[in-house]
């Protein structure tokens, strides 16, 4: 049976994303087990719709399986990001594939980079430009085309460059499921403009933000639970909603406080403290702190760890444990076949789950506390706890 394996954040789920399924689908897939973020997003953005809704309108568009990525590992960079979620796939056992979109459908050059880049060859060389300044991104793709010219254009774009950390992240785990990248459709990500009815996920949720309709860019599925969460209360949520929150909790941390959290090196803890000491909302803090070297989504991604309390160690091995958040019938089986031949527990029901590790315990207890952050800052709030009672959406096909 070919399972194929999706990382994702569906932030909201879009026609791009169905698209991605169908593929997978007409390449030979029997069935969908994606790794998706949860509330929080790596962007360092809270998700527009809460992960329980987001996970059913996946299943309602054609996935059989969502597991939720932990939150320490979808707040991180795309390295950690990556290797997070394709070792929550690879512990399953079950795994084949995996599927993901890139602008580079070549998986020649696409793994020839991956290997180069995991290889430590151009490591030095990639110090020395970072040493100028620049961005780490900026920095690995000049040194890049100093000497494989041809590849360094793969590394402008940033779903390529998930599609090299999902690579890296296979090689490391000395995994057997096969890479399929698929040609991105239409606007490139985060692109400002729509094409037919393809469009960014971050377009989508400008319009949904701003009241203006989206709805040519998003499946039936995805409107009508968009739609409910709306009437309930549980959406459309941002990170500007929690701006006086957030720049409260991170005026009480010192320089040093900021060093716990991951990408805060170099001395940028103290550039931290001094953006927010000076700013009186979060957006002021970022534009503050934010240079040519460090990205605004780096930083925003910083303060909302800093804001959750994340410590950076959580994310240092692979994931303990696989949470489902929702499955279709064809999942069920699928679930019960995991069961036999996963490395890692899968959980269901968290509040019967014990763990023997520690880091899977830290990572549960940090889950239910983020949740009930989250849903605070809903018009009508959710359950606070409800991490630990929320058992997975089934979805029939009936």
């Amino acid at each position: 049976m070919n399972i194929c394996g999706i990382v994702c954040e569906y932030n909201p789920f879009h026609n791009g994303h169905l698209y991605q399924i169908n593929q997978a689908k007409r390449a030979g897939a029997d069935a969908i087990v994606c790794v998706m973020s949860g509330n929080f997003v790596q962007r360092g953005d809270f998700a527009i719709m809460q992960k329980v809704a987001r996970a059913e309108a996946a299943v309602r568009n054609g996935a059989d399986v969502v597991i939720e990525l932990p939150l320490p590992y979808a707040l991180a960079s795309a390295e950690r990001f990556a290797f997070g979620a394709v070792s929550i796939l690879e512990k399953l056992g079950i795994i084949t594939s995996l599927s993901f979109g890139a602008e580079c459908d070549s998986i020649q050059k696409l793994t020839k980079l991956s290997e180069i880049l995991v290889s430590g060859e151009i490591d030095t060389e990639i110090l020395n430009e970072y040493s100028t300044g620049i961005s780490y991104a900026a920095a690995r793709e000049n040194a890049i085309r100093k000497k494989y010219h041809e590849l360094s254009e793969i590394l402008k774009t940033p779903n390529n460059i998930l599609a090299i950390e999902y690579l890296k992240a296979l090689y490391r785990l000395d995994s057997k499921i096969t890479p399929i990248p698929i040609k991105r459709q239409g606007v490139q990500h985060d692109g400002d403009l729509p094409e037919r009815n393809f469009a960014s996920a971050s377009f989508v949720r400008e319009c949904i933000l701003s009241s203006k309709d989206a709805s040519v860019f998003l499946p039936p599925e995805t409107l009508k639970i968009y739609k409910e969460e709306q009437k309930n209360g549980h959406a459309p949520l941002n990170i500007c909603d929690a701006s006086s929150a957030i720049i409260s909790v991170l005026k009480r941390l010192s320089a040093e406080d900021f060093t716990k959290y991951s990408d805060v090196s170099e001395g940028l803890n103290y550039r931290l403290y001094d953006a927010v000491l000076k700013s009186s909302t979060l957006e002021e803090a970022v534009s503050t702190a934010k240079t040519k070297r460090y990205a605004h989504s780096r930083i925003r991604r910083i303060f909302l760890n800093a804001f959750l309390d994340i410590d950076a160690s959580l994310a240092d091995s692979p994931v303990p444990y696989a949470r489902v958040l929702a499955f279709s019938e064809n999942g069920r089986a699928i679930l019960k076949s995991a069961k036999k031949t996963s490395d890692i527990p899968i959980i269901t029901k968290p509040a019967s789950i014990k763990f023997e590790s520690k880091q899977a315990n830290d990572l549960l207890a940090l889950e239910r506390r983020a949740d009930d952050i989250y849903s605070l800052f809903m018009r009508k709030p959710t359950n606070q706890g409800a991490t630990l009672t929320t058992s997975p959406i089934f979805v029939s096909s009936k």
